[in-house]
């Protein structure tokens, strides 16, 4: 019965996550292979799962951002070429593929699945503050890559 209930809710799930995943690689190939590897881990830690208010789709998509980061292929590789010859799409999974995995989760629920701050926070169990700080750096760190400027030196002030 548990088993027949994982699997109407993964397939009930599977295209959003498809989707979510895709967005982080872009490669369809690596993505089916990633959200194959989602499933399978999500098969493993279900007796582990705990019915919290941000659901099974958020516990889904915490899952995948760590296959993601875990993943030993790069995102949307394009060997060869500088950063700044780089298209603009393919410099974007560049500077995702660099972010932390902590802010890899809090960007991939924020911005792919929608979720609310509030909601991020009570599914990683961090704080509020906490969450929108990891946002905060992390888009700045993206806003850097795609810019081409360089990470400021540690121990410099940064003004924005």
């Amino acid at each position: 019965m548990a088993v027949l209930g994982y699997r109407q809710a993964a397939f009930m799930r599977s295209d959003g996550l498809y989707r979510y995943v895709s967005a982080l690689v872009g490669d369809p190939a690596a993505t089916e292979e990633l959200v194959r590897r989602v499933f399978l881990r999500a098969l493993e830690g279900l007796p582990r799962y705990r019915r919290f208010e941000s659901g099974f789709a958020t516990w889904l998509e915490r899952i995948a951002n760590a296959v993601v980061s875990e993943s030993d292929r790069p995102l949307a590789p394009l060997p060869g070429l500088p950063a700044q010859d780089l298209p603009p799409e393919a410099r974007l999974r560049e500077a995702i593929h660099s972010l932390t995995p902590d802010q890899l989760d809090v960007l991939g629920l924020r911005f792919v699945a929608g979720h609310p701050a509030d909601v991020i926070a009570k599914a990683t169990g961090r704080g509020v503050g906490r969450v929108q700080a990891l946002q905060h750096r992390a888009l700045l760190a993206l806003r850097r890559a795609l810019a081409l400027e360089p990470d400021p030196q540690p121990g410099s002030l940064e003004v924005t």
